[in-house]
């Protein structure tokens, strides 16, 4: 593959941590590609870290970077996790700008237009919503990252340590998203991103990269949020669900609990971010984890989870009555198989009446 070195330094830089997602990653590189209207090849570069994939992977970015000389794909003989891998891809982005991403999301054609300008004109990070889709693309809803933002122009968020800004722009957040969960929304200015320690002590987490990027919101910060959504997020196609789905949940609520600890010392700062984590993480959803557990120790983990966020964590009247109505349902094979063949519909219904809360 082409020596990027001796080429200008693009303005983007998309960073890619992979592992067996032989089946997406091609139409992912696809969408970033064809999807570019305004900069040409030699502006931006696609840095692939394959944490030792044992599926096609190799075969097909291989393939790719034939089509594409901005692709640069290295490959690990193991699997350094999801934290690991994104601190190392990330420092071999060669970009002015770098945008995390996702090896199975997709970007809207022609996206670009609309962040390139943001880019020219400054900022040290800017969020990007999504469409969220369901593991076939088909779209579910659209996933704002802050409320009242109407219309389609970017907001600007000066944070300053000097007023309550931050608190106004928790405020606001609709979703921990705002706070850098999903990892395709984040594009960050590189000398930025290499100013920040890497936080080793949450490697294994899923959320290092939150717990890098966080003190910007305790500094004087340029924060935009593209107000365009321009990523289609691939739902059903989640791979830390290896484990079950008990753990799943508790990868975002104890990792959640944590950040919110370290990071935001005001009362009123950690009753908006429990009651974001919250409508992140509903009760709906521990009731289902508690239907179908696989087995009485996944339902004792999923009741100390609930009862420390719904009962510990800064709680309200209404968060203790939905854990009252957590105890109350039993866990049950009979429900469980009630359920799971409606399920894709109650999901689809789910995302519909959330969108109506959101707009």
């Amino acid at each position: 593959m082409e020596n990027l070195g001796a080429r200008k330094q693009p303005l983007l830089s998309f960073a890619i941590p992979t592992y067996n997602f032989g089946k997406f990653i091609a139409e992912t590189v696809q969408t970033i590609e064809d999807g570019a209207e305004k900069l040409a090849l030699s502006q931006f570069e696609i840095v692939i870290l394959d944490g030792g994939s044992t599926d096609n992977t190799s075969d097909i970015v291989y393939k790719l970077s034939e089509q594409y000389n901005n692709i640069r794909y290295i490959k690990q003989t193991e699997r350094g996790g999801i934290d690991r891998d994104l601190n190392t891809v990330a420092e071999m982005t060669l970009g002015k700008y770098i945008w995390l991403f996702s090896a199975d999301d997709l970007l809207e054609c022609g996206w670009d237009k609309f962040i390139v300008p943001l880019l020219e004109e400054g900022g040290d990070l800017f969020l990007v919503p999504a469409m969220m889709c369901d593991i076939q693309k088909s779209p579910l809803r659209k996933n704002p990252i802050f409320r009242k933002c109407p219309g389609q122009k970017p907001i600007v968020f000066d944070i300053s340590p000097e007023d309550d800004s931050l608190g106004i722009y928790l405020s606001r957040a609709a979703t921990l998203e705002a706070l850098f969960s999903f990892l395709g929304a984040v594009v960050i200015k590189a000398v930025v991103w290499r100013a920040l320690p890497a936080r080793e002590d949450y490697f294994g987490s899923c959320w290092a990269h939150c717990a890098r990027i966080m003190p910007l919101l305790f500094r004087r910060t340029k924060l935009i949020y593209v107000n365009q959504f321009l990523v289609n997020k691939r739902r059903g196609n989640d791979s830390f669900l290896a484990n079950g789905f008990v753990a799943r949940i508790a990868i975002t609520v104890d990792g959640w609990d944590k950040i919110i600890r370290e990071f935001f010392v005001k009362p009123s700062y950690r009753h908006i971010l429990y009651n974001t984590l919250r409508k992140d993480m509903p009760i709906l959803l521990f009731i289902y984890a508690k239907i179908s557990a696989r087995n009485p120790s996944e339902i004792g983990q999923l009741s100390k989870l609930a009862r420390l966020l719904y009962t510990e964590c800064h709680p309200s009247f209404a968060s203790r009555s939905n854990y009252l109505i957590y105890q109350l349902i039993p866990a049950s094979t009979v429900l469980n198989a009630m359920i799971t063949p409606i399920l894709p519909v109650l999901i689809r219904i789910r995302h519909k009446v959330k969108s109506m809360f959101l707009e």
